[in-house]
């Protein structure tokens, strides 16, 4: 799917985004997630900069993003093991009733 750009909108700072392989939803539903977690650093961290707002926010988001790929890979090799084992009770079974 090509890149789309739109006009969104975060804390007030109008910004012409395109992400590759997403929508207008799907790009507005992140500006809302980054805007809400600004607001909560300015709120409850005293975060005034909205540069170190935006900053740790992205750092935040990334974190969570690679720690996702981390346990998606691990359940990824859970799986390829539990079909190995599977694909070897086939074989010895395909194996033990050709005798």
């Amino acid at each position: 799917m090509p890149k789309n750009t739109f006009s969104i909108e975060i804390k007030g700072i109008p910004l012409e985004v395109g992400i590759r392989d997403l929508g207008y939803v799907e790009v507005s539903d992140l500006a809302s997630k980054v805007e809400k977690e600004m607001h909560r650093l300015q709120e409850e961290e005293d975060i005034i900069d909205t540069l170190k707002q935006a900053l740790i926010t992205a750092l935040e988001f990334a974190a969570e993003a690679y720690l996702k790929g981390l346990t998606d890979g691990g359940k990824q090799k859970e799986d390829l093991a539990q079909m190995d084992k599977l694909i070897a009770k086939l074989q010895s079974t395909l194996s033990t009733t050709q005798k």
